[in-house]
């Protein structure tokens, strides 16, 4: 009993270290490397005086960066605003092995009969937007919310926690991050269109969590009821402060709870095409 107190206390301490806003998924490459190399400089300085000074100095600026995604404050203000957008760009992430050549959103939505064309455009198909409603109908709760991520994720309900925070909806899974949203509205429309969607595409079951979540993040685009207050979908352009840049979007919104539920960077095709 003694050793298991004593091992919480020693994840508590840990856990009020870890960053997760900055790490893992949410970890910013350009602010990790900038870190990186401050820890090598500082090591380097530190050699001069003592090798196992340096060495100290390296162990703990490394574990720093590891826990909370950046060594020296303000690193994200830095990048922000001494990096230049092509430099940021090299480091955006994209999902590991993504082949545009054979996985798209709007292919695997039709295939799963999830849209239907409609002249040049596509339209949510009245079948599957019904079966999509019935999954979004009970999850006004908490614990509802908690049930259903459990069953996504095969993860135990209760370990789940849900946490509204300004910009984003986390979830948790027994102190650690994982996964986030634009907010809760999004989260319960996601929830709620995965049993629908893998009910009806056979490689769902095979598809890794980055391609599924595209996909789903791509259905929310078709939403023009709010999953969480029913009210009126939006579409508009918006600014978004990311770790190290700002940049336009296109973003929906419901226009009375003012969750957002899908946004996407607007590159200059967009901008031509208004």
């Amino acid at each position: 009993m003694e050793g298991t107190t004593a091992r919480r206390g020693r994840e508590s301490f840990v856990d009020q270290l870890r960053h997760p806003e900055y790490t893992g998924e949410n970890r910013c490459i350009p602010c990790t490397v900038t870190n990186l190399g401050i820890a090598g400089v500082l090591s380097a300085g530190a050699f001069l005086l003592s090798p196992w000074l340096a060495v100290g100095v390296a162990l703990t600026s490394v574990t720093a960066i590891y826990l909370r995604g950046y060594l020296v404050p303000g690193t994200p203000e830095l990048t922000k605003r001494y990096f230049p957008d092509w430099l940021l760009g090299l480091f955006d992430r994209r999902p590991a092995g993504f082949d545009a050549d054979s996985f798209g959103v709007e292919s695997a939505l039709l295939r799963a009969g999830a849209v239907e064309p409609a002249g040049d455009d596509l339209d949510l198909d009245s079948a599957f937007a019904a079966a999509w409603h019935a999954e979004m109908v009970p999850l006004t709760d908490q614990p509802s919310q908690r049930a259903a991520l459990a069953a996504l994720t095969d993860l135990d309900a209760d370990a789940i926690r849900l946490d509204t925070r300004p910009g984003r909806f986390v979830a948790w899974y027994d102190g650690e991050w994982l996964g986030q949203w634009e907010s809760r509205a999004a989260f319960v429309a996601d929830v709620a269109a995965a049993p629908v969607v893998a009910a009806r595409l056979d490689d769902w079951e095979a598809m890794p969590v980055a391609y599924r979540s595209e996909l789903l993040a791509g259905l929310r685009l078709f939403l023009d009821r709010c999953p969480t207050c029913d009210g009126d979908v939006a579409f508009g352009t918006d600014v978004v402060e990311s770790c190290c840049r700002s940049y336009d979007v296109v973003a929906a919104n419901c226009v009375d709870c003012d969750a957002r539920l899908f946004e996407v960077p607007l590159d200059e095709s967009m901008a031509a095409a208004d």
